[in-house]
C-alpha cells in the first residue's frame, strides 16, 4: 500500500495497522479537502465552534489535533513534547497544503510510536495519561481516536 503519509507501511501489530488506517484515513479527508475551490474553502459559515466556521478552520484544528496526539504519546513516554501544538493558520493557505501538513503531523506520529511496535500489550497499557477533554488513554487507544477524528471530519468535509 503505497503512502505518502508513513515510512514503513505494512508492519504487523496494533501499531501497524492503526498507522496503516490513520494513512488511509488521511488520503480520504485529503481527498475531500482538495475538491475545495479556494473561495468554498475558507468561506465561513455560522458556528458555536471557531474550529469548524469554515473548511479552512476544520483543517488547521485536524493537522494540529494530529500533531498534539503524538505529543500526548511523547510526554508520557518521557521524551521532549510540546505542551499544546498549535499549528499556525497562515501554514495552510490552499487545500493542496493540508497533505503536507497532515503527512508531517503523521509521520511525527510514525516515529513517536515506532519504539512501541515490539511492546506487550501490558507495556503499552502502563503508558497511560489522561488528555484535556477528560479521558484517559494509552497510546494505542489515542491513535484509535486520533483515526476516527480524521473520518469524522472528513464526513464533515463532504457534507459541507
Amino acid at each position: 500500500m503505497p503512502t505518502s503519509f508513513i515510512r514503513h507501511p505494512g508492519l504487523s501489530g496494533p501499531f501497524g495497522a492503526l498507522m496503516d488506517e490513520y494513512a488511509r484515513a488521511a488520503e480520504e479527508l485529503c481527498g475531500v479537502v482538495e475538491r475545495f475551490d479556494p473561495a468554498r474553502f475558507v468561506a465561513e459559515r455560522a458556528s458555536s465552534n471557531p474550529s469548524t466556521v469554515s473548511p479552512h478552520a476544520i483543517c488547521v484544528h485536524v493537522c494540529g489535533a494530529a500533531h498534539r496526539y503524538a505529543h500526548y504519546i511523547c510526554k508520557a513516554r518521557g521524551v521532549d513534547f510540546v505542551e499544546r501544538y498549535e499549528l499556525e493558520p497562515s501554514r495552510l493557505g490552499s487545500p493542496q497544503d493540508v497533505r503536507g501538513l497532515l503527512a508531517e503531523a503523521i509521520m511525527f506520529t510514525e516515529a513517536t510510536v515506532e519504539p512501541l511496535v515490539r511492546a506487550t500489550e501490558e507495556e503499552v497499557q502502563a503508558i497511560s495519561f489522561t488528555v484535556r477533554w477528560g479521558p484517559r488513554y494509552d497510546p494505542e487507544m489515542l491513535l484509535e481516536h486520533a483515526v476516527c477524528h480524521l473520518l469524522r471530519h472528513r464526513r464533515q468535509l463532504e457534507r459541507w
